[in-house]
């Protein structure tokens, strides 16, 4: 599948992608005549360096990308010049494509979406740091950040982790709704019954207008509120099987979850916070976006959500009152999550760029430096790959965001990462499209929300045909591979002496 380039929702092949070179939808006056270089009015003498990307610290001047890129710019007047451009997704898909196949490339760009790096550097798209940024600047970084098969290749570094670890699920309460249903606003719920209980109080107090819990059930299903309630409840349960959130994969056996016990037993969990009308009505429709500001409006009570919700509430409803903390467990004890630290996704130098000299100092002295992830920290967005950042108190934001860095420190633990014991295992996962097999239809979030709803009378049975498929995708994509050549196995997706309660270290994989 090295042969194909990605886009939102599948594949791209290359004769598509052609047709597409003619209409990049990019003004022609951000384009310099060979794609990578546009002259700077005045003596010339100025390189003009391209960054493309789409994520959301890029967005707006005020945004932490745009304000690294101000200042590196000032520093460097008259010398090197960043024009950062931030596209949506989509848009940002179509116009890579377009300019990968017309050798276009942007100096600085983002991995598409359900690709990774390891498929781009096949691609010949990428330029290897190496000789390009300084052993020291490799050093800031939180060891294990660098995996052979991750974002090194055969030897050479092509990205680093844009992100330090993400906490997918953390229990938001509102502490005005407690307070005002004779609640302790600084006890948040620590186990299951204490958590219906108060969401019963919650809604009974609220008189129809407050409720419990508020979740985004209109999103679509990977992104759907009940699938994330539902994840995070289970990792209070048991920690192997739900090892990734996101792909539900028991690392340990190396085998599917999606229909274990604690993902049933959790979504149980949730059907009796239905069934006791605690849940806020309009959640089963209502996008993530609404379900934001309806809890910062102090409508309902609690929202379990990642890590983005935090600084997102803060933005779009600035006067809420609320707090952090882990999701409850039934008896009260603290649920794990996963992460692994190297990034098979993140910024690349674009193999066709002629200042590759500069790239490198703008990566070094600027993208990835304190320089942006001092502003990234003081933002709130999340946590940085720079653990000397992240202890740095004074850049905190807000009050609630010390309990959001320990919640991190206490939850976290990185976990398995396959790449790294086979990089060739990167293959099989192009072939998924993802561990978490995107393909298989109806997707478990689909199902969860049907059964929420009472659509699937039967969840058990939907699941275990569901993991079912999910088993056999993997075992026919390692055997495909297999039969052209590749060495991998399903042993390489296994790792018996995982414990989620620990990090897996380097060590760990001999």
């Amino acid at each position: 599948m090295l042969n194909k380039l990605w886009r939102t929702g599948g594949a791209l092949t290359l004769s598509a992608a052609i047709m597409l070179s003619g209409c990049s939808g990019l003004p022609e006056e951000e384009m310099g005549a060979e794609g990578n270089q546009k002259e700077a009015p005045g003596d010339g003498k100025e390189i003009v360096l391209r960054l493309w990307g789409g994520d959301d610290f890029l967005k707006g001047e005020e945004s932490p990308g745009q304000r690294m890129v101000k200042e590196y710019n000032a520093k460097n007047r008259g010398k090197v010049r960043i024009e950062a451009k931030y596209m949506p997704w989509a848009e940002y898909h179509t116009a890579i494509q377009a300019a990968a196949t017309s050798n276009e490339l942007p100096d600085v760009f983002v991995t598409p979406q359900n690709t990774d790096v390891q498929t781009v550097v096949a691609q010949g798209w990428a330029l290897p740091y190496d000789g390009l940024v300084s052993d020291n600047w490799k050093k800031q970084f939180a060891q294990g950040s660098f995996q052979e098969g991750v974002n090194v290749i055969d030897g050479k570094t092509y990205s680093w982790p844009v992100t330090g670890p993400t906490l997918t699920s953390i229990l938001y309460y509102n502490k005005d709704v407690l307070k005002n249903a004779g609640l302790d606003p600084e006890k948040p719920p620590q186990t299951w019954e204490e958590l219906r209980s108060m969401a019963r109080t919650v809604t009974e107090k609220g008189k129809g207008d407050v409720y419990g819990l508020v979740f985004s059930g209109g999103e679509s299903a990977t992104a759907s509120g009940i699938t994330k309630i539902v994840d995070g409840l289970a990792a209070g349960l048991n920690k192997e099987e739900v090892g990734d959130g996101s792909s539900r994969f028991n690392y340990k056996t190396g085998t599917y979850a999606f229909n274990s016990k604690a993902s049933l037993d959790s979504f149980e969990f949730l059907n009796q916070l239905k069934t006791d009308g605690s849940i806020l009505p309009s959640s089963y429709t209502m996008k993530l976006a609404e379900a934001t500001v309806l809890f910062g409006q102090a409508k309902a009570a609690f929202f379990i959500e990642g890590r983005a919700r935090m600084w997102i509430i803060k933005r779009d409803t600035p006067e809420a009152n609320f707090g952090l903390a882990a999701v409850p467990t039934p008896d009260g004890s603290k649920p794990g999550y996963t992460f692994t630290r190297a990034s098979g996704t993140g910024y690349l130098i674009s193999a066709n760029t002629k200042h590759p000299k500069e790239v490198g100092e703008f990566i070094e002295n600027g993208f990835a430096s304190p320089l942006f992830y001092e502003k990234y920290l003081n933002r709130g967005v999340a946590l940085t790959p720079i653990e000397s950042i992240n202890s740095n108190k004074s850049l905190y934001p807000y009050p609630e965001f010390g309990q959001f860095v320990q919640l991190h420190k206490e939850l976290l633990h990185e976990r398995p990462n396959y790449a790294v014991k086979n990089p060739q295992t990167a293959k099989v996962i192009v072939e998924l499209g993802a561990l978490s097999q995107p393909k298989i239809k109806p997707s478990y979030g689909e199902i969860l929300q049907a059964a929420l709803t009472g659509a699937q009378q039967d969840l058990t049975g939907a699941l275990r045909a569901y993991n079912d498929k999910a088993n056999k995708g993997l075992d026919d994509a390692i055997n495909k591979l297999k039969s052209g050549g590749l060495d991998v196995s399903r042993s390489d997706f296994t790792f018996p002496n995982w414990n989620p309660d620990q990090d897996y270290l380097d060590t760990d994989y001999r």
